[in-house]
Order: structure tokens, then C-alpha cells, then sequence
């Protein structure tokens, strides 16, 4: 940190006209690569037309389509039938294979339930583990002991992902099939159904796997006669809108399963092609069939999604370009991020990876990282080309001039989302796709921006006529320069003056801070759920609960019911309805798709809300719970288990829970308050067993979106309630209650992983400055770009109603890529210009010029592009809020106040050893976090920020007491 003797230099003034002259450095390598490619058009132009027409082939053509990544979901079900009684069934089948699953090397946790005929067990395996071989194995174990009835019968399942959600069953494309008049029944429309598969399966389509009848009547041996007996085991029914009423009626499931590697947009239009074929046909008079469920219409809307951001992203570019730098280098802007984009598209499909929901997501996101290296190139060419005529001479200087600040800020940005690579889980595996196609578009942009871009400046903006300063004609320059000049007063007024510089930069520093503990200050405001519900979706869900001893013929007679209440409730927003088979004696879920949120003035909330309601107050044969289907991991309701060795006393436990949870308020730490809604206590009828241990369940909902915060809360409200004492009281173990989480427990796991490597993310980040930068203490004045935008993140979370989720990390994540690009240009300007021999002020002031422009046209870019997808899509709300006010904060902020951070800094490196600065920091850094874990957060930064002006005070007045002496 020792500081290198400056040369004497004429001061430079803002707007400057003396000069300093400088030895410009040897070339470097990325100046090298620039000019290879520059001085051979012919062989760039080649390999610019091959990668992008593979890339468009690649989107067009060669990307298979699919819904989600294929992934190793590690859980297998097993269920059948055996004629008994839930009891019975419960310990002569359900046990024993429970039993087997406890005894296999990598389970979690087994779940079984058993009812009258019926059972289902759900293993959860752990991390890694195959769940088919692992099923295999169970099955070939449990045959061998021969511990189970024979009457009894048996399916081992690993689920599926499918069109349907996890379903035990490979289904890619669901089709309805109905009775028109709605007076089959569901043995007949089950017969029928088997005929329009097999009628299907005859059309030999190029892309089917296979078509099946998800049938809902098992056969069973009754074990007191030995006589078989046909049980009908779920049910299904069908909703759909037509001549604007909506109608319901008794269905069938037709699964269709596609070949390995098929497209499913393709495979979508196959099959309702052929399904439109079979409605024709004769025998299947009074009958139809319908896609209820199919994973293209979701793929196309993020197609369509992904292309307007693109379209919109790049007018942004084009207009704020075209004023901010000019319009000839807004159009090679926008033709290097297509070239990124489709040269991505084309890496993914070599590397084996599909257009899906997460690449598409990936996708729009890394829309706003790439713009910044295509504008900082081609800005740095557009300047330069002022000062020069041989374009090939302009095209080395601005190589010079920022690649060394662009490889650091793309390593950077790169590095922002590492940390996602080694997320575990079943939301690890489905969000690998994200960081894998940010990374490689941000690696790619760098090498379009260090190649493609002069390349392209050599057509455009490096003709005869541009070159020089009567080449050049700017809409804003003159704005700019006076904007940029403006900020910089300060700095030039306390030049000369000890004491105003100390004054102002104190000043600069201070104002820092107050934005930075303001920030934290409104984040204790803002809610945390991992996986919030979205402010509108297109999906509704219905999930009933029927009364102990309920038929399945009663069961579907009152899901009629709902179904009537529902339909009336949504009216003309309503699109289609399904249960996919799920409707059984007990419980049943429905997914109602209504029209797009584009197309309709009320909101999904709403509806929910209302159809709460209206379930709550009118409805009394089952308990309806109503939600919204969301895209990412299945959410869960808050469930507690009570051991059930006493089967008596945990009901009794259980009840008297249930009256609790349904009175109880759960305080937050902003004083809001939430409350529990549909408190509801296992069937008695059904036996419920976890980890081969019988338990009576509690489960329930909240009327907050807050589900991360307010589970937490659950537990402990749960707990404070429910002692050791008083559960020996009922009869029952000091630690029979156990919560069961479920997909939410999976989510804060993977979540901590993040959070956890977040410190070493900011080490390899802090190791990647270090070495660019070959500096201790510059990485850290970069890093300042992070919590300068913690005001802005959190504001703009605050005001939008929006919580801190996944999604938002994600934002955070590309955010802190965006914003460290920012000082990371400034640091390395002023870097150079010390190196040319200015003082530090002078410096950051060239700094704050010369790369003013570029800094706010990247800013104003991304904020411009993101500012729609904000408004208009519901689902991309937050993360396109933490992008937009993060950089408002961010930009501000660096371009105010982060120069006199730099002077601070500058002066510490000049008049502080490294030894002694990495005591300081040590020490400081020890009794923040003290203070902070005593206190608060806030308190803890007031340390450094009296420590820093400490020391300070302490050099002035050890040099102005030497000053004296001498």
C-alpha cells in the first residue's frame, strides 16, 4: 500500500484544458486480441455470421422445448389396496413396508396414511440418492419377506414432474375425456376413455411415448371371501367455459407420455391435433376429450415473455443511446446484445441444456448484465474517436482504457452467482440452469464487447466523416459534461484547503451512511418469504377435506357443490378447471386456470379472497381451502405432528390445539400481527404414521404471504404453548410434537446456503479486485457500490408491498454485479490518471468526467428496460424492483459522494502502512460486530464510521504537531 511517487503535473481544472503528457503503456494482452481481430474484417466478419445464424438456429430450431429442467426428485410413493379397514390396513401393510423403507441406507423421512382399502407412503430420500433404484430395491425387499397379505396390491412410484405437478404418474400432456351429457358414469366414461386412448396410441405420433387412462377403479382381493372385488379408488371431474357459462362434468384422465428429447411445444400441437381427430370420429359420439394440462402454453408465454423484455430492452437502448452517446453507437449497442444473446442460446444447446421456465428466466435477467459491457465498449470507442483519425489507433486506446476495468467487473458479476451453483435440494436442481447462463452470457458479452464491437465501429462510427471532433454530434454532451462538472464543485472548491476538504469529504462520508442505515433501517419493515405467493397469477386451487366416513360417491357429490360456488364466484375469468384423478374419499385438489391477468380487472387474490369467503360462510359439507398456483417449489401447510402411541389423548391434544391455533395471534417483529386460518385435525379415520410412528396431524394456513417469517413464528407460538408439562398432562411424551415443514423446510435450507456463502462470495470477489487491482484497500472502497444500494433495494421492496424472497436475492445478486461496475470504472480511471502523475483530486475529478457518461448511460438503460417488466408482470415484480431502485441508489450515490471515498481512501493509503491498516480493520471489525450483535446493525456501522474519522483526525493532528515542531 506504500504509495509510488507522483510526477509533478499541471493541475487539471473541471472541463480542463491543460494536459498532462503521459507515456502511454505497452499494449496488453485484451488491446492484442482487440487489434487481431480489427486488422482482419474479413475473418471476424465470418465468425460473426457462423455463431449468430447457429445461435438463431439454436432458438428456433435446435433448443428443445421442455417445462422444467429434468431433475433426481428423491422420493418414491408406494400405494395400493388392500379390503380392510383403515386399521387394519394400517398395521398388516402400511407398517411393514414402512418398516422395510427405515431400514434402507439414505432415507429421510417416511410418511404413511392408511384409510378403509387404501394406503399411501412417502419416502423422502436424502440428497444424491437414485429414488427409482432406491424403490427398486425397496419393492425386491418387501417381496422377498413376504410380510404382506396377498391379497394385498402394491405400486412402487417415483413421481413425476409433470403437466399435472408431482404426480406418481408420467404425464406430459393430460386430456380430459367427458361424457357430453353429463349422464355416463364414471365406469362408463372409464371404458370409453380406454377406447380414445387406444384410438390415440393407433395414430403412432412421431413424438408420444406412450397413452394411458389414469384409471380410478383398482382391483383388490376381498381376504375374508378371496373373491375379487373392483374399488373404485379416486375420481376426476372437468370444468370448462362454453357459450359463456361454464359447465362441469364427470371425467377420466388420458395421460400422454413423450419420447425422451421431445419438444413440448411440438408435442402439444401432436396431440391436440389428434385429439381434435378423435372428437370426430363416430364412435366416440356424446364423448370429448380436451388438454387440461400441458407445460407449452406456459413456455410460450415466457417465450413471448422473454422477446418483448428483449424488444423493449433494446429500445431502451436505442433512445437512451442515442441521446446519452450517439445514435450510430446505440445500434452497434443493440447489435452486440442480440449477438450475446443468441451466441448464448447457442452455447446452451451444446452444452446440453433446454429452453425451459429457468433458462428463460435466466435468460431475462442476465438482459440487464449484458448491456453494460456492450455500452462501456462502444462509449469508450465514441470518445476516443474524437481525439483521433486513424481508427485503428482509436480502437487501441479504448481497448487500453477500459478492458482492464471490464474484466474485473465481469469477473465480478460473474462471481455474484457462484453461490448458486452449489445450492442442494430439489430447488438446487432446478435452478442450475440460472447461474450456469448468466455466467456464460456475461462471459460472453466481454468477449463480443472486446471483438465484435470495433468490429462493428469500424462500419459505423469509425468512417472518415465521424472521426474527430467535427465527426462528432451529441444530443446530451453538453448536459453531461455541465452534470458531471456540477457534482465535481466541491471537490475543486476544497482543493486547495485542508480544511474544506476535510469538511466536505466528512460531509460525503457521512451522507453514505445515513442512506446506508436509513436502508437497514426500512428493511425491518420488509417481510421475508422465500417463495411468496404472486400479486396475480393465472392459476387457482382448490383443496377440500371431506368429513370422516364420506363415500367417494358422496365426495364427488360434494365437490359438485364447491365446483358450482366456484364457477359462479369466477364467472367470465373462468378458462378451465381440473382434479386430475386426485379426488378420493377423503381430499381433493382442484387447479382452475382463469384467463390472463392481462385480460382481467380482477386479481387472483381477490379471488381467492373472495372465494374464502364465500366457502367459509356458505359452504358446510367439507372444508374448502382456497390458493393460487405459483411457479417454483410447491408450497406447504404448516403441519404438527402429535405421537399417537395414546391414540385417544393425542386427539384430545390435538383438539384442543386445533381451538388454540384458531385464536392465537403471531406478532411480527415490525408489530403487525397474523393469525392462523383453516385449523384442521386429521380424519379419525384415517391412520397417519411418520417414520413407522403413529401421529394425529394439525395442519393450517395464515392469512399473511410472509410464510418463511411466519412459520417461524408458528413453531414457537407452538411451543410456548404446548410444554413438556403440558403434554404429559394429556398422557403423552414431552416431545410428542414434531412439525413437519415439508417443501418450506427444503427452502430455508437451501436459502441458509446462500446467506452462508455470501461472506465467501465477497472473499473471491475481494481476491479477483486484488488481483486487478493489486491493491488491499481499493477492492474495499469498491465494495462500497454494495450497501450504497441497500436504501434503494429496500425502499423500493417497501413501497411495492414486495417481500425479500428468492427472487429478490436474484435481483440482489445481478444487482451487485451492476453497481460494482460503476466504481470499479471510476477506481480504475483514477487510477490511471495517477499514473499519468495527477494528484488524487484531480483524479477523481477526470475520473467522474471522463466515465460520467457511460456510467449513467448504463444505469439508465437497465432501469429504462426493467421499468415495464416491473409494471406488467406480476411474477418478475420484485426482482425488476430491486434492480431498478437498487441502481437508483447505487448510481447516485457513486456518482456523489463515492469520489471523496476515493480521496479517504487514497489519503489512508498514502499516509497508513498495510500493517497498520489491517490492525485498524481487525480491531474495528471486532468491536462492530460486538456492538452489532449487542445492539443493532446500524450501531455497528456508526464504529467504522467513528473509527475511520478517528484516525483520520489522529494523522491530521500528528502532521500539523510535526509541522509545529519544525
Amino acid at each position: 500500500m506504500a504509495a509510488t511517487k507522483s510526477k509533478k503535473s499541471v493541475p487539471v481544472k473541471s472541463g480542463a484544458k491543460n494536459k498532462v503528457i503521459e507515456k502511454k503503456p505497452k499494449d496488453r494482452l485484451l488491446p492484442k486480441l482487440t487489434n487481431f481481430f480489427f486488422v482482419r474484417p474479413r475473418m471476424t466478419a465470418l465468425i460473426w455470421v457462423a455463431l449468430v445464424v447457429f445461435g438463431a438456429l439454436s432458438y428456433t430450431t435446435f433448443l428443445r422445448r421442455e417445462g422444467f429442467p429434468s431433475v433426481n426428485i428423491p422420493l418414491t410413493f408406494v400405494s395400493g389396496t388392500y379390503a380392510s379397514d383403515a386399521a387394519n390396513v394400517d398395521a398388516q401393510v402400511t407398517k411393514p413396508i414402512t418398516d422395510a423403507a427405515l431400514k434402507q441406507s439414505g432415507v429421510s423421512t417416511v410418511q404413511g396414511s392408511s384409510a378403509n382399502n387404501f394406503f399411501t407412503i412417502q419416502i423422502q430420500y436424502k440428497e444424491g440418492v437414485d429414488a427409482k433404484t432406491a424403490a427398486k430395491q425397496l419393492e425386491d425387499t418387501v417381496a422377498k419377506s413376504g410380510v404382506l397379505p396377498k391379497t394385498a396390491i402394491v405400486q412402487y412410484n417415483v413421481p413425476y414432474f409433470g403437466a399435472t405437478g408431482g404426480d406418481i404418474l408420467p404425464i406430459d400432456v393430460a386430456v380430459s375425456f367427458y361424457n357430453k351429457d353429463n349422464t355416463a358414469s364414471t365406469a362408463q366414461i372409464t371404458a370409453k376413455a380406454k377406447e380414445a386412448s387406444e384410438y390415440l396410441k393407433s395414430k403412432n405420433l412421431s413424438l408420444v411415448k406412450d397413452v394411458f387412462v389414469k384409471d380410478p377403479f383398482q382391483e383388490t382381493t376381498n381376504p375374508l371371501t378371496g373373491q375379487a372385488a373392483v374399488i373404485q379408488r379416486n375420481f376426476d371431474r372437468f370444468g370448462t367455459r362454453q357459450d359463456n357459462q361454464t359447465k362441469y362434468y364427470g371425467s377420466v384422465i388420458i395421460g400422454v407420455t413423450k419420447n425422451e428429447g421431445a419438444d413440448v411445444i411440438k408435442l402439444d400441437k401432436e396431440v391436440r391435433d389428434a385429439v381434435d381427430e378423435m372428437n370426430k370420429q363416430p364412435q366416440f359420439q356424446g364423448y370429448a376429450g380436451e388438454v387440461s394440462a400441458s407445460f407449452a402454453p406456459n413456455i410460450k408465454d415466457n417465450i413471448s415473455e422473454l422477446q418483448r423484455v428483449l424488444i423493449e430492452g433494446l429500445l431502451a437502448v436505442l433512445i437512451i443511446g442515442s441521446l446519452v452517446i450517439a445514435i450510430r453507437a446505440s445500434f452497434i449497442t443493440v447489435i452486440s446484445m442480440i449477438t450475446v444473446l443468441l451466441i448464448t442460446l447457442g452455447l446452451l444447446y451444446v452444452i446440453g441444456y433446454t429452453l425451459n421456465v429457468i433458462t428463460l428466466f435466466a435468460l431475462i435477467l442476465g438482459l440487464s448484465l449484458i448491456v453494460d459491457d456492450t455500452i462501456i465498449m462502444t462509449e469508450a470507442i465514441d470518445a476516443a474517436r474524437k481525439k483521433e483519425k486513424d481508427r485503428r489507433i482509436v480502437v487501441q486506446e479504448a481497448t487500453r482504457k477500459v478492458s482492464r476495468a471490464m474484466v474485473a467487473a465481469t469477473a465480478t458479476a460473474a462471481a455474484c452467482f457462484a453461490p448458486l451453483l452449489f445450492v442442494g435440494g430439489l430447488l438446487g436442481g432446478f435452478i442450475r440452469a440460472i447461474p450456469v447462463t448468466i455466467i456464460s452470457s456475461l462471459i460472453i458479452s466481454l468477449l463480443v464487447a472486446l471483438i465484435f464491437i470495433p468490429f462493428f465501429a469500424r462500419f459505423l462510427l469509425l468512417g472518415k466523416k465521424q472521426m474527430g471532433k467535427m465527426g462528432v454530434r451529441e444530443i446530451s454532451a453538453g448536459f453531461e459534461a455541465k452534470l458531471a462538472a456540477f457534482i465535481a464543485k466541491p471537490m475543486l472548491w476544497a482543493r486547495h484547503s485542508k480544511k474544506k476538504l476535510f469538511s466536505v469529504g466528512i460531509a460525503a462520508i457521512v451522507i453514505g451512511f445515513c442512506f446506508i442505515g436509513a436502508g437497514l433501517a426500512i428493511s425491518s419493515k420488509v417481510v421475508f418469504n422465500i417463495f411468496p405467493p404472486s400479486k396475480d397469477t393465472n392459476g387457482l386451487s382448490l383443496t377440500m377435506n371431506f368429513p370422516p366416513d364420506t363415500t367417494i360417491e358422496q365426495a364427488e357429490g360434494i365437490a359438485a357443490q364447491a365446483d358450482q360456488i366456484a364457477s359462479q364466484t369466477i364467472g367470465s375469468n373462468f378458462e378451465q378447471a381440473s382434479y386430475f384423478g386426485t379426488g378420493t374419499a377423503q381430499s381433493a385438489n382442484e387447479q382452475i386456470t382463469i384467463i390472463s391477468y392481462n385480460k382481467r380487472a380482477v386479481t387472483s387474490p381477490e379471488l381467492v379472497k373472495e372465494l374464502q369467503t364465500k366457502y367459509d360462510t356458505q359452504f358446510k359439507e367439507a372444508r374448502v381451502i382456497v390458493g393460487q398456483v405459483d411457479l417454483g417449489p410447491p408450497g406447504t401447510a404448516f403441519t404438527v405432528n402429535i405421537a399417537a402411541d395414546n391414540r385417544d389423548a393425542a386427539y384430545k391434544a390435538a383438539k384442543d390445539m386445533e381451538a388454540y391455533l384458531s385464536t392465537v395471534e403471531l406478532k411480527r417483529v415490525s408489530g403487525k400481527t397474523a393469525h392462523f386460518t383453516n385449523v384442521t385435525v386429521s380424519n379419525p379415520n384415517t391412520y397417519i404414521s411418520s417414520n413407522g410412528k403413529p401421529v394425529v396431524t394439525v395442519t393450517t394456513g395464515f392469512d399473511g404471504n410472509d410464510t418463511t417469517t411466519l412459520v417461524n413464528l408458528a413453531q414457537t407460538a407452538v411451543k410456548n404453548k404446548f410444554t413438556a408439562e403440558k403434554l404429559q398432562s394429556y398422557g403423552l411424551k414431552s416431545d410428542a410434537v414434531q412439525f413437519e415443514l415439508g417443501q418450506e423446510s427444503d427452502n430455508q435450507n437451501s436459502f441458509k446456503t446462500l446467506v452462508l456463502a455470501f461472506p465467501i462470495l465477497l472473499l473471491v470477489m475481494y481476491l479477483l479486485l486484488l488481483l486487478e487491482f493489486r491493491s488491499f484497500l481499493q477492492p474495499l472502497l469498491i465494495f462500497m457500490a454494495i450497501p450504497f444500494s441497500i436504501f434503494g433495494v429496500m425502499l423500493g421492496l417497501y413501497l411495492t408491498n414486495n417481500p425479500i424472497s428468492f427472487f429478490a436475492l436474484l435481483g440482489f445478486f445481478a444487482l451487485i454485479g451492476l453497481s460494482i461496475k460503476n466504481t470499479i470504472l471510476l477506481t480504475d480511471f483514477a487510477n490511471q490518471s495517477r499514473r499519468s502523475g495527477l494528484g488524487p483530486i484531480d483524479s477523481a475529478v477526470a475520473a467522474l468526467e471522463e466515465r460520467f457518461r457511460p456510467l449513467f448511460a448504463t444505469s439508465a438503460t437497465a432501469v429504462v428496460a426493467l421499468i415495464p417488466l416491473a409494471i406488467s408482470s406480476p411474477f418478475w415484480q420484485g426482482l425488476a424492483v430491486v434492480l431498478i431502485f437498487g441502481l437508483l441508489s447505487s448510481t447516485l450515490l457513486v456518482v456523489t459522494v463515492f469520489p471523496y471515498y476515493y480521496l479517504g481512501a487514497e489519503y489512508l493509503r498514502l499516509h497508513i502502512s498495510p500493517k497498520h491498516f489491517f490492525l485498524w480493520l481487525l480491531v474495528t471489525g471486532l468491536v462492530a460486530t460486538g456492538v452489532t450483535a449487542i445492539s443493532n446493525i446500524e450501531l455497528g456501522m456508526l464504529v467504522f464510521v467513528a473509527s475511520l474519522i478517528v484516525v483520520i483526525l489522529q494523522n491530521v493532528y500528528r502532521r500539523a504537531l510535526v509541522r509545529r515542531q519544525a
